[in-house]
């Protein structure tokens, strides 16, 4: 007598297996969700920005953001969370003129200064450029332009405002590290800024 070929046979499915399917449907529907979102880096930022302070501990939480709200209330300052500490962005026309790494706003600095002086961390004060070369005998390149001004601006920060040269540091990045096209003037202007970065211990 011919035995039932048992491979045959449908096998029912386990509850393993639905579960499976439904996280495939629900994963494919978030792609979707993500694809067809418009996110915005500025709100994304502000948005890690709360949860950092909301989510963060004790003491060192409310240190951050009183150092965040101190310096966001400098008119033209722009201050964003990073890993580890806080962005502070000048755009050029805030503290120099263009081609120049001499200050012509130090009014702005001083309030910043004043903001860093209660910060326990190094500072790290990187010069940038957008992709326009220049050429002249004190600036033979946008390097030593994007350099000057970042050391320029550690100079008044430690001569002016009192602050230990020991936190600092200086680098200068010239168009390497662009934040928007250098297609545009509207690009090219917010390429051209001196970023200082904060570590909060």
């Amino acid at each position: 007598m011919k035995r039932p070929n048992r491979t045959l046979e449908k096998q029912p499915r386990s509850w393993q297996m639905s579960f499976n399917d439904l996280m495939t449907v629900m994963l494919v529907f978030l792609i979707l969700l993500v694809s067809i979102s418009n996110i915005r880096a500025d709100k994304l930022q502000d948005a890690t920005s709360s949860a950092s302070m909301v989510f963060g501990s004790g003491d060192g939480r409310d240190r951050h953001a009183d150092m965040i709200r101190a310096l966001g209330a400098i008119e033209g300052v722009k201050t964003y969370t990073v890993a580890g500490g806080i962005s502070v962005v000048l755009g050029e026309a805030l503290i120099y003129r263009s081609g120049s790494a001499d200050i012509i706003h130090q009014d702005v600095l001083m309030r910043l200064g004043q903001a860093l002086k209660t910060a326990e961390g190094e500072i790290r004060v990187e010069g940038h450029t957008d992709a326009v070369p220049i050429a002249s005998d004190e600036f033979p390149s946008n390097w030593e332009l994007s350099t000057r001004r970042a050391a320029n601006v550690v100079k008044f920060l430690v001569g002016e405002c009192g602050m230990d040269p020991a936190v600092f540091s200086a680098a200068g990045y010239a168009d390497s590290k662009p934040v928007a096209t250098n297609e545009s003037p509207e690009g090219r202007s917010l390429n051209r800024r001196v970023n200082i970065i904060l570590s909060l211990k």
